[in-house]
């Protein structure tokens, strides 16, 4: 296997060992919109509260400069899974401890009602110590996505967005795009706000440069403000020694009713 093909095929373990985009699938039944309805997207949960969600994040990478690897070193797959438990919350803002498969250590955090990050950390053996929300890109990403998507909203409505998506230390890109709100809905019996995005952007891989494009739904419970679910397909291409490479990403976040509590 050349060096070329050595390091595209790392891009997929790279982006499964993280997790890129933060958003994903669709689950349950969806019925009914409502036109020309408002609403005001806020976080709202109580103490005690449980969200368990999991993650399945597919990467695939294709073309000439990966013409040397397996049929079976193009592709791979993952799940993870995580756990948002509420233990605080106030007028102003809410606590959570975030607990997962692919976490070393409990995330605890501090969210105004917006979802505008007031506290973000680990604990480590008893201690608080201050993280970068950016370099846990599973969680980063949607908590972001919640604070987009937070406030008065009406539907047909679109908003731009923008921020940077990164898995250190190769990855990182720049992505500008528009999130719209679809429709009133209902989701797995709770009413939902559903929402389009696209985005596009350009970054880099390594020494390479990288230009990628989002298209999505999520999914946003209006009585909790938390995530139901999501779904998200991200093509991309970057050239590799003077030959192209084209990747995708599709990831899918679904809420596991069964495994949270309180909703």
């Amino acid at each position: 296997m050349g060096a070329r093909s050595t390091i595209a095929a790392g891009l997929v373990g790279l982006i499964l060992s993280a997790g890129l985009v933060g958003c994903g699938g669709l689950a349950g039944d969806l019925g009914g919109s409502e036109s020309g309805v408002a609403v005001d997207l806020a976080a709202s949960p109580a103490p005690g509260m449980r969200f368990a969600y999991r993650v399945r994040t597919t990467a695939t990478i294709s073309g000439a400069g990966v013409r040397e690897l397996a049929e079976s070193q193009k592709s791979a797959s993952t799940v993870q899974r995580y756990v948002v438990e509420v233990t605080a919350a106030t007028v102003d803002s809410f606590d959570v401890r975030v607990t997962g498969e692919s976490l070393q250590e409990t995330v605890v955090a501090r969210f105004g009602r917006d979802w505008t990050p007031l506290k973000f950390g680990v604990e480590r053996e008893g201690q608080y110590e201050d993280a970068d929300l950016s370099t846990f890109p599973v969680l980063g990403e949607a908590f972001q996505a919640a604070r987009d998507l937070s406030g008065h909203w009406t539907v047909g409505e679109a908003r731009p967005w923008e921020r940077t998506m990164t898995i250190p230390p190769l990855l990182s890109v720049r992505m500008r795009g528009t999130s719209t709100l679809k429709r009133i809905t209902r989701l797995d019996g709770r009413r939902a706000a559903e929402f389009d995005y696209v985005a596009s952007g350009e970054g880099s891989y390594g020494l390479s440069r990288l230009q990628m494009k989002v298209s999505g739904q999520h999914w946003v419970d209006l009585a909790t403000g938390f995530p139901l679910a999501a779904k998200t397909s991200a093509p991309g291409s970057f050239m590799q020694e003077g030959e192209a490479v084209q990747m995708e990403l599709k990831e899918e976040r679904t809420l596991s009713r069964s495994e949270s509590a309180g909703l």
